[in-house]
């Protein structure tokens, strides 16, 4: 029960440093705010997690696993760029 919970808590803060580092690479104007960080950056982060997974990347250190968050944030958030123009 205390790993789950444990597991819950780290990907969101995982998803809301990804979410945060993407926006401000990609140097996007509008702000998301917390809640938009954090929705972009857990998607973010089971999107890259997979496809690392399905690269045979390995994703067991927290560097790999918050390298993964942010290229999937960054992924969605250029595609959601894209769909705003």
């Amino acid at each position: 029960m205390h790993e789950t919970l444990l597991n819950a808590a780290l990907l969101l803060l995982v998803g809301l440093v990804a979410g945060f580092l993407a926006a401000t690479v990609l140097g996007e104007r509008r702000r998301y705010g917390i809640v938009g960080y954090l929705v972009v950056g857990v998607i973010g982060a089971l999107g890259g997690s997979y496809a690392f997974k399905s690269l045979n990347i390995p994703t067991a250190s927290a560097i790999l696993t918050l390298l993964a968050a942010f290229v999937g944030a960054v992924v969605l958030v250029a595609l959601l760029r894209l769909l705003r123009r």
